[in-house]
């Protein structure tokens, strides 16, 4: 059925109210970053004004308090990234490849990893994280984050390994490979986009999350979202530096996005068309 132009017309209008609706506030905050702080409570409120550098100087240069918490954030969000591969794809590989009793219990638990709240694990991992001399580091940060990217990758990588076929391992074995080997030559390879993607996405909650390292961190180990916490102080709210802080930890998850946005497109029509 064709559509009128008044129902197109209509599809439209109600599209550009939803885009409004959520980069409206986003736009607001960038346009608020390059405000002077002496505009931000100016009524009506001002589309159109002289931008300034102002608030970006005053995180990251001068003085410049931010600009160590954002290399935490790269260290944190890399660390955590790294550390979760080796465990999620030999978990997703064995979960893919082998039968074995409680499969579904075990693919259950690690969604209710996820469902979970993060703040049951605060408490006993900041006791566990005392005891051993760790609170405060940003080991203690990059082992906590494991309770989120490693189920959400084994969760992820597993449909992928799913997808990869099965008689390509066993073309490889039958020709004198073992089964690591196999992993490493045939699977490894065709499920390169899988885990580019998953890469991606675990890099993006730990660099979101700001829960773990505001209990776990100190203030030489402080990421970039307890940062922008900072700025709520009891002589008011600095929105000019939180918007300022907003915008530069926006960057780094959409420079990642761009350049390996063709793995994103491929990660998730991986499979998708079968013969």
């Amino acid at each position: 059925m064709r559509l009128t132009n008044l129902q197109k017309a209509i599809i439209y209008a109600l599209t550009l109210l939803v885009l409004l609706l959520f980069i409206g506030p986003i736009f607001w905050f960038m346009l608020l970053a390059f405000r002077h702080p002496s505009d931000t409570y100016v009524l009506p409120p001002q589309i159109f004004f002289q931008p300034t550098l102002q608030s970006f100087e005053t995180t990251f240069v001068d003085p410049g308090n931010n600009a160590p918490q954002l290399v935490n954030s790269l260290i944190v969000s890399t660390g955590a990234t790294l550390l979760s591969l080796p465990f999620s794809l030999s978990a997703a590989y064995a979960l893919s490849r082998f039968n074995m009793r409680g499969k579904s219990f075990i693919l259950n638990w690690y969604v209710s990893l996820l469902i979970a709240p993060p703040i049951i694990f605060i408490i006993p991992f900041f006791i566990l994280m005392t005891r051993i001399g760790w609170a405060g580091t940003y080991q203690a940060m990059i082992v906590m984050l494991q309770t989120i990217t490693i189920p959400f990758s084994v969760w992820l990588l597993k449909s992928f390994m799913d997808d990869v076929p099965y008689d390509l391992e066993e073309a490889a074995l039958v020709d004198g490979a073992n089964r690591w080997l196999a992993f490493w030559r045939v699977t490894l390879p065709l499920a390169l986009p899988g885990i580019i993607v998953t890469s991606m996405f675990a890099f993006v909650f730990s660099w979101n999350n700001v829960l773990f390292p505001l209990v776990l961190s100190r203030q030489t180990t402080a990421t970039l979202p307890v940062g922008t916490i900072s700025f709520f102080a009891s002589t008011g709210v600095y929105w000019n530096q939180i918007a300022a802080t907003a915008v530069v930890a926006m960057l780094p998850p959409m420079i990642i996005f761009l350049i390996l946005g063709r793995y994103v497109v491929r990660g998730l029509t991986f499979g998708a068309v079968k013969g």
